[in-house]
């Protein structure tokens, strides 16, 4: 019941209890995996009770965006990577070698298969802690899409012949 005060006389007003969209921010029981970088920023946000709003704002994106990453629908821009690790609280190299894994010319690198894909992106996160591979890493990362292909052959062609 709610009450209305009037200056002449007061009223009561029977209103239903107003329903509330969605789920709670920060809950959910859907438990499937869409992929290494929705589920590292999905479990991050979900334990830290931050529903998608307060994600998408810290790392300058939108709540469509966000939910595209947690959804496998999308990787996440490399320039953001710095801003939502702090702001989650989850290791730069996880959150850089789960982005690598999910980035469709990276999987072609690794032939397609998504679970090499995740396998060898962890261990090209790990060997970046090497000064030298960070430096290729990142000229990668800066590359346009023909210089990242070029990048693609040469390294294969480096691997085969090791």
């Amino acid at each position: 019941m709610k009450e209305i005060v009037c200056e002449s006389e007061r009223l009561e007003i029977n209103t239903p209890l107003m329903k509330t969209r969605g789920r709670p921010k920060g809950r959910s029981s859907d438990n499937r995996s869409f992929g290494p970088l929705g589920d590292i920023i999905r479990k991050h946000r979900l334990q830290r009770g931050l529903g998608l709003a307060e994600v998408a704002k810290a790392c300058q994106c939108s709540v469509q965006f966000i939910s595209n990453i947690e959804h496998g629908r999308a990787p996440l821009p490399w320039d953001k990577i710095p801003a939502l690790a702090g702001f989650l609280k989850v290791p730069l190299d996880e959150l850089q070698a789960a982005n690598l894994a999910v980035r469709s010319d990276f999987q072609s690198f690794t032939k397609g298969s998504k679970s090499r894909a995740v396998i060898a992106a962890s261990a090209f996160t790990m060997a970046s802690r090497d000064k030298e591979l960070q430096e290729v890493i990142q000229a990668y990362q800066l590359a346009d899409p023909t210089s990242r292909k070029k990048f693609v052959k040469t390294a294969i062609k480096l691997l085969s012949e090791s």
